[in-house]
């Protein structure tokens, strides 16, 4: 293994055979004036993603580390161990079916991140890839400014592919994380409550959206997933001493709304007028954010 590392590529894969592949060799071909370490953690695929993902290992030793797994730990599970497993300063995040497609995607978040030791995360935009689609997609397609405050970075997702924070920041992710169905949301939460959130202006990853897909399993308008968010948002609101909480409220009433439309449509508001307010208000907020980006 390569000298203590200042970077750690986080790959976490699950029956991702077609892809792995490819979202290695974006690593691997990462320029960069410090070392970095790639530590894969495999949840127990039940095709061919574990015999790639050891293959590159064997060609690429002082590279990557593979960490197998004999029963399935899920998302988080399988998370957490990665991150156990890291040795440098600042962690950089990647699924097994996303890439990289600029080669000094790592040197550039870390010269960002060296020049702000006030901030505690970073992220960049991406294509978006739908399989069986033609074409891709901006993942940001509107404004953003280069330092986010805490209720800016509520209010969108990031792409996983193009995510990097520190490493003293997430060792400090509480233990209920764990039981959590995707750790997207708790880890932008958690890095803005303990600094401030960097943005890179530049297409650097590829994100796809598949079958087979975390995001396409879960269903991000599911009642399973929208009780998920909520309730991790009052966790996170008592973890952090309830000084978020009227921002939580608004982000659960958001889920809520959201969940309801999809569900009712247009009649949802109709009999519930108050709601459409309260959804129209947040509608309204989100633009003036982006016209002040």
């Amino acid at each position: 293994m390569s000298a203590q590392p200042l970077v750690s590529v986080r790959v976490a894969t699950y029956n991702q055979e077609k892809y792995v592949g490819q979202c290695l060799e974006g690593v691997l071909m990462q320029r960069t004036d410090f070392a970095f370490e790639v530590v894969v953690g495999d949840d127990c695929s039940t095709d061919r993603t574990r015999e790639i993902v050891l293959a590159y290992a064997e060609k690429h030793p002082d590279k990557i580390r593979v960490l197998p797994s004999e029963k399935n730990l899920g998302s988080q599970g399988n998370s957490f161990r990665i991150q156990q497993a890291c040795r440098g300063k600042y962690h950089a995040m990647l699924e097994g079916d996303d890439y990289w497609i600029d080669p000094l995607k790592l040197q550039k978040q870390v010269d960002f991140m060296e020049a702000h030791p006030d901030v505690t995360m970073c992220f960049h935009n991406a294509f978006v890839l739908h399989e069986g689609v033609f074409g891709a997609r901006l993942f940001f397609t509107s404004n953003m400014p280069e330092i986010l405050t805490f209720e800016e970075v509520c209010w969108f997702n990031t792409p996983t592919a193009s995510n990097m924070a520190r490493s003293d920041v997430l060792a400090s992710l509480p233990s209920w994380r764990l039981n959590i169905l995707s750790g997207d949301v708790l880890f932008r939460l958690w890095c803005a409550h303990h600094g401030k959130v960097g943005y890179l202006n530049e297409i650097m990853a590829v994100h796809r959206r598949h079958p087979g897909g975390l995001t396409e399993r879960v269903g991000w308008t599911s009642e399973k997933w929208v009780s998920q968010a909520v309730w991790l948002y009052q966790q996170f609101d008592q973890e952090t001493g309830y000084v978020h909480t009227d921002l939580m409220q608004r982000l659960i009433e958001k889920r809520r709304n959201n969940l309801r439309f999809r569900q009712w449509g247009w009649f949802h508001f109709l009999i519930h007028p108050g709601k459409f307010v309260s959804w129209l208000r947040e509608y309204v907020l989100s633009l003036a954010r982006r016209a002040s980006a």
